[in-house]
């Protein structure tokens, strides 16, 4: 089958290996003729960290295939909702977190993971564990019989801290979990109701531009191990159905991810007038934490499940290989 690809988007080398050996259906995929009607793409929203993906509706005039080959839908929701109108047959696709990824995918929700959105690595500045500057807490090592907020069970954050516990060679069971939402972290450490928080990239910034707190942890220092926390998902049945909007989707994503990493100052207003953002977010420093391209690397999120397991945060009987969790044919990979 020819390969017809939209001008100005050039297939990767990887990619063309893809298509030589068939794993990247997109290659085949026909980007030139748009539909009478582009299709709807319903998408799940969590409101945090999807700078780049935001572009596409904030930004819209740069990215050809939204209101060509797709029409970009996105909506806000909580974690649990997301899933719940997945399940309803209500979104096509959103955003999420590893950990709700496996869990989904475990118990058959209809969904796989496409792209990277937020990556867990050295320059990652998704936010950071912090305690009182005057408390004598600067590591992990020090959280034994500690008052740790973080965003409830199952979460990213309980990952973290939990991997982080073992190692620096105590039990993630030594420590005490405070489950709290966001806001709500900050108060509850200055109040002494807990002894670390949780704070994402704003409240990160917003903590220590009021003083007195410290950074004791970041969660690549709590995991050692590079691995996505937010991804893409999108359902079988739409990719299925629709592989022509899903591939325009993927190629305007990845210019996103280009664009973003070389214009995050200038595209910061976009944002903020799309309503994306807040000014104190867009003053919170910079996101890092992007993987090339959106791609997944498979063998580290296989290395983190591994991990998950071994700290006592997933049970090894509710895990599913690496594999399992990428939409086979349509997910960028490395």
């Amino acid at each position: 089958m020819a390969v017809l690809i939209s001008t100005g988007n050039p297939i990767s080398a990887q990619a063309q290996v893809q298509a030589h050996s068939g794993e990247d259906r997109c290659t085949d995929v026909n980007l030139t003729t748009p539909p009478s009607q582009p299709v709807r793409i319903r998408y799940g929203l969590t409101g945090g960290g999807e700078e780049p993906l935001a572009l596409l509706w904030a930004d819209k005039e740069n990215y050809a295939g939204n209101g060509r080959f797709y029409q970009l839908e996105p909506q806000k929701y909580a974690s649990n909702d997301r899933m719940t109108a997945v399940q309803a047959g209500q979104l096509d696709a959103g955003s999420i977190s590893l950990t709700a990824l496996i869990t989904s995918v475990r118990v058959g929700v209809d969904l796989r993971a496409v792209a990277s959105i937020v990556e867990t690595s050295e320059q990652d500045n998704q936010g950071a564990f912090v305690a009182m500057r005057d408390s004598g807490i600067d590591a992990a090592a020090q959280f034994k019989n500690k008052r740790i907020g973080f965003y409830g069970p199952n979460t990213i954050s309980e990952y973290w801290i939990k991997s982080a516990l073992r190692r620096a060679g105590l039990n993630p069971a030594e420590a005490r979990y405070v489950s709290l939402p966001p806001p709500a972290q900050e108060q509850a450490l200055r109040n002494q109701q807990i002894d670390v928080a949780w704070l994402s990239r704003q409240f990160l910034a917003k903590a220590e531009k009021t003083g007195g707190i410290k950074v004791a942890l970041r969660p690549m220092q709590a995991t050692e191990q590079a691995h996505p926390s937010t991804l893409v998902f999108f359902t079988r049945q739409f990719v299925d159905a629709h592989p022509q909007a899903f591939c325009a989707w993927r190629n305007d994503y990845q210019k996103a991810l280009q664009n973003w990493r070389g214009g995050r100052p200038e595209l910061y207003a976009k944002l903020i007038a799309a309503n994306y953002l807040t000014p104190a977010a867009a003053d919170a420093g910079p996101d890092g934490g992007r993987a090339e391209g959106g791609r997944i690397n498979v063998g580290d999120v296989q290395a983190t499940i591994k991990d998950m397991v071994g700290v006592g945060f997933l049970p090894a009987a509710r895990t599913v290989p690496a594999e399992d969790l990428l939409m086979k044919g349509y997910a960028l990979r490395r």
